[in-house]
């Protein structure tokens, strides 16, 4: 049987942080804290919130900047890279296509194994932090059918979108709790009003992890976001034998 890896032996994910300076705790992407394995950050120039938050395609110059980055993360040692706005998902394809090592850059790329399990008569909802840019565009970089998805946003000017603006001061936990909530509450009933069924929902948004499990207690569906995204891609990137599969281990049979 094979040694398990340490923490210490483990190889960093590379994290391309774009331009946003406010609070980010434990469940957000950029905070160490949030992963059980090495982080290592480059900034990328030129990635404000104005210019990442948008339904049309990046402009080249845009992609050089990213890919740039990705390639310094690369020669620190990473063997992954993972981004900081789920919007990046238009950027998926052509990104993977120039980088040299895997990237996964939103939670949005999620979708297509969602709907592999998914009834057939259900969709996947989609909170994201600004409803009105995030579009079909999106879904097919990632070859999702956008009749299989159903999106809303965020309130237009509420606690995450001041919160990414850095409009307000410190971090309103429980304020954003209540936002994301009732969102996601919302998008489930107006699609039931359609006779439509929600069977999973994805959180596009990199500052949304910390409300899934707030989501899921109140609404009863799976969910998933950046964090689930994220250990899945580690797990197959730095392959680790569980601490409960050691031939130590009583035997437990059926």
């Amino acid at each position: 049987m094979g040694s398990m890896a340490s923490d210490s032996e483990l190889a960093p994910i590379g994290f391309l942080a774009v331009e946003c300076f406010f609070e980010r705790p434990p469940g957000d992407p950029f905070n160490e804290r949030t992963w059980p394995f090495p982080l290592i950050r480059e900034l990328v120039p030129g990635s404000k919130e104005s210019q990442l938050v948008i339904k049309d395609q990046y402009d080249d110059a845009f992609y050089d900047r990213f890919v740039e980055a990705g390639k310094r993360l690369a020669e620190r040692g990473a063997i992954g890279l993972m981004t900081s706005c789920g919007f990046l998902a238009m950027a998926q394809p052509r990104l993977a296509e120039r980088l040299p090592i895997p990237i996964a850059t939103s939670a949005l790329i999620q979708i297509p194994s969602i709907l592999a399990w998914l009834p057939k008569n259900q969709l996947v909802g989609i909170i994201t932090y600004n409803g009105e840019q995030l579009g079909d565009l999106h879904m097919k970089q990632l070859s999702v059918d956008p009749t299989r998805v159903k999106i809303r946003g965020a309130t237009p000017g509420g606690h995450l979108q001041n919160l990414v603006r850095e409009k307000v001061p410190g971090y309103p936990k429980d304020e954003l709790t209540q936002e994301l909530v009732e969102a996601t509450e919302a998008l489930i009933k107006d699609c039931s009003a359609k006779g439509e069924t929600i069977g999973a929902v994805v959180l596009e948004c990199t500052q949304m992890p910390p409300f899934g499990p707030a989501i899921q207690e109140k609404l009863g569906v799976p969910v998933y976001d950046v964090y689930t995204m994220g250990m899945w891609f580690y797990s197959g990137l730095q392959r680790r034998s569980p601490s409960w599969w050691s031939e130590k281990e009583k035997k437990v049979g059926l």
